[in-house]
This record gives structure tokens, sequence and C-alpha cells, in this order.
């Protein structure tokens, strides 16, 4: 148990229920009746876990076994990070690894990278390795970039770490122009340039392209004036931000001359559940990833700030709670303009109750949809 949830056990009944109710009230929420969807938003699983939660072994057997319930569920796709020399997101330092053995254990679900640290690598390098992904799995690749997390990251990088937006864009078509069948030249340190041409050579004639974006405006400007999906969070974004996010995204996308609307993914968490006790059972789960999250952020992990957190979770914008909650969720997120939603299920629970709760997600109220990007 972590000393946040030991202390927050300490609290008598009474001092926790205060607590949870004065909460709830300073974020008090109109709660909407009934709700019906239509049939637009694609459902997928995120991957996201803090290597403080489980042990290795265990989490990849978890993540195999949930990638190949959502598979025959039906849902659209699993997206993989790439995290490097902290705890949040720790198991994922190369999101191809995790895809390729997926890719091998399932038949129609896409697999994505959510997201591929660009400048931290050479563009022939990812796109040898997943072109080795997209064989494996007959053509079910796609990839998110982002422009790296922490400045200790770069440690790996081979340019400099204020060029990183820049590089990034450059690695991202240099990546595309690979996977098409181009030849790029590249200096070695032998003093030489190389023509390079990737092997081998993928399934798909084009690679599905989305840019991670933490929220800022920018970046879904950028996105879209590149032609470029965009792949975003709830995690520090409020739903009136990201409908504004996403509306000025297609704004972009439309003045750029692309055709149709882009593409806008959402990461939400999501437990789905009627149990009575949800609330306390989520709590110290919650706790510890949120703690796990701060941390990386430079935030306070003081008691009564993380559970205002986790409260906002639990009554905002999340899949965290009972059906008729998940459900205005997703109509929220139809709303905004998303096309696809992952479920990010691997906040700390343990497996056995993640992976019962799964048929419960997937049964929410959105049918099945093809699979168009």
């Amino acid at each position: 148990m972590s000393d946040l949830s030991a202390r927050l056990g300490a609290l008598t009944p009474e001092q926790r229920r205060q607590l949870s109710a004065g909460l709830r009230a300073q974020r008090a929420e109109q709660r909407r009746g009934p709700v019906e969807l239509s049939g637009k938003l694609r459902r997928s699983l995120y991957f996201f876990a803090s290597a403080d939660h489980a042990d290795a072994a265990g989490y990849y057997a978890f993540v195999l076994e949930a990638a190949a319930a959502a598979d025959a569920a039906g849902q659209h796709a699993v997206w993989f990070p790439e995290r490097h020399f902290v705890e949040f997101g720790g198991f994922s330092p190369n999101p191809s690894v995790l895809a390729a053995a997926v890719a091998a254990r399932t038949s129609t679900i896409r697999i994505r990278a959510g997201s591929v640290a660009a400048p931290l690598h050479h563009a022939a390098r990812v796109a040898e390795e997943w072109a080795v992904v997209d064989g494996l799995s007959g053509g079910r690749v796609g990839l998110s970039f982002g422009s790296g997390w922490h400045p200790d990251d770069f440690a790996l990088a081979r340019e400099d770490y204020q060029d990183r937006r820049e590089v990034t864009g450059r690695t991202i078509e240099d990546i595309r122009a690979l996977w098409r069948g181009e030849t790029l030249p590249y200096p070695s340190t032998a003093g030489t340039t190389t023509q390079v041409l990737t092997r081998p050579r993928p399934v798909q004639p084009e690679l599905p392209v989305w840019l991670t974006a933490t929220g800022t405006p920018q970046t879904f400007v950028t996105a879209a004036r590149a032609g470029y999906g965009v792949a975003t969070a709830l995690l520090g974004q409020t739903m009136p931000a990201l409908r504004e996010n996403i509306a000025r995204y297609r704004q972009a996308w439309k003045d750029a001359g692309h055709p149709g609307e882009g593409d806008v993914v959402v990461m939400a968490h999501a437990y789905v559940s009627d149990r009575p006790d949800l609330e306390d059972f989520l709590r110290p789960a919650m706790h510890s990833y949120l703690r796990s999250f701060r941390k990386q952020t430079g935030s306070s992990d003081e008691l009564v700030l993380l559970e205002s957190a986790y409260l906002d979770f639990l009554t905002g914008p999340s899949l965290l709670g009972s059906p008729d909650k998940a459900l205005a969720v997703l109509a929220d997120l139809t709303e905004a303009g998303a096309d696809e939603v992952g479920c990010l299920i691997d906040f700390g629970l343990p497996a056995s109750d993640v992976l019962d709760a799964l048929p419960a997600l997937f049964r929410l109220g959105v049918p099945a949809v093809g699979r168009t990007v």
C-alpha cells in the first residue's frame, strides 16, 4: 500500500465521507439522463502502466490476454507508449517490441504506437522495426509520434533537445518516405553518405500517422496542417478544452486543403462496473497511478490534491464508473468530435479484475464500425 493510501486509510469513515463530499461539491456537474450513441466512435485499448504496479512477466501476460480479448470483441486498436528511465509507462521502452508480440497473437485489431518519440530515433530504424510488425500483422500498423517527454530521454538522441519539434516533423516525413519505398541519403560516421532503402518492405503502402498532443492548441494545428491525425487525452485537459482543440484541428485541416476531416483519438481511463463500492475499490490504484504521473510533472502529491484529482476522474470525463456514466462520457466525446477513444485500462488494478471487467467495457452502446484508418 502506498503511503498516501495508508494516510487516507487512517481517516475515520466519517472523515472520508466529509472529504469526498467536500471535493465533490467543488466540482458538482449537472448529470445527464440516459443517452443513445451513434456508431461513429471507434473504441480501442490503451496501455500505459507504471512499472511499479506489477512484475514485468505478469504485466506482459496481461497485455497479451487483454489484446486477445479486444481482438475477439471486435475492438478497433491497441496502443502502446514509449517511455524511458522512469516508472510511469516504464514497461514500454520500445512499443514495437510489445506490438510485435500482440501482432503474432491477434488477427484483426489494429496495432498502434502511442507514441514513438521521434527525436530519439533514426528514421530508418523506426521504418524497419515497424515494417516487421506490419508484416507480422498483415498490415495493421499505425504510429503516433511525439517530440519527447523528458530532457533525460535525450541521452538517446542524435540531435539537440532544443530542436526536438523541428526534428520530429523531419523524422516523420523521412519515415513516411522510407515506408513508401523511397531511397534517402544519410551520412555515416565512416565519412560516407549511405543511400538507404529500408527492408523488409511493409504490407501497407502508406503509413497511418498521428501527432501526439497533450492539449497544447498549436500541436493540433500543426498536425492538421501536415495532414496527420492527432492523438490526445483527457488527462490534463477538460472536455470544453478538448472540444475547442478538436474544432481548431478540423478548421486547420480544412484550411490546408486536405480531403476528409482528419482523425482524432482521445485516451480516457476506463473501468466500467456497477459495483456499489466502486469509489473505494478504485481509490488505491488511482492514487498510486496519479502519484506516479505527478512525480513526472513535478506536481504535489499532497493527500487532498491527490484525492481531488482522483474524484475529478471518477465524477468527470473518464470511463471510470457505471455503464450509464461511461455512456454519457462516450456521448460527450462523440459530440466533441472525437473519432476514437483509447480506453486506458492498466492504471494499477489487479490484472484479473481488469480482465473480468473488459466485457462490460466492450458492451457499452457503441456498435462495431468499419476500420477506416
